[in-house]
Parts: structure tokens; sequence; C-alpha cells
């Protein structure tokens, strides 16, 4: 029924799924940054903004 591979195979999941979700962010995260105009912008809208979102 249970030998010793079922036990290494769940290590491998347990150990390598979080392992590559977290290569793949951040190869991902790397790939996409916001240029200095993009921030820039980002920057001042969330600076007009501060303080008047309203939670429901």
């Amino acid at each position: 029924m249970w030998d010793i591979a079922d036990g290494w195979i769940w290590a491998l999941v347990i150990v390598g799924g979080p392992l590559l979700i977290g290569i793949f962010m951040a190869v991902y995260s790397r790939r996409r940054r916001l240029t200095r105009t993009e921030q820039k912008v980002s920057d001042e809208v969330a600076h007009k903004n501060w303080g008047k979102e309203q939670i429901r």
C-alpha cells in the first residue's frame, strides 16, 4: 500500500509547488515593471486620491 516513494512524491509537491510559483512570479513581475513616466503618473494619481476612497 504505502511505500517510501509516496513520501518523496509528497515532499516534492509540498516543497516544489511553492518554489515554482515563486520563480514564476519573480520572472513575470520583473518582465512588467512600470517605466519612469508611468511610475510618475501613478504616484501623482495616488497622491491626488489619498484619503478620498470610500469603504462600503
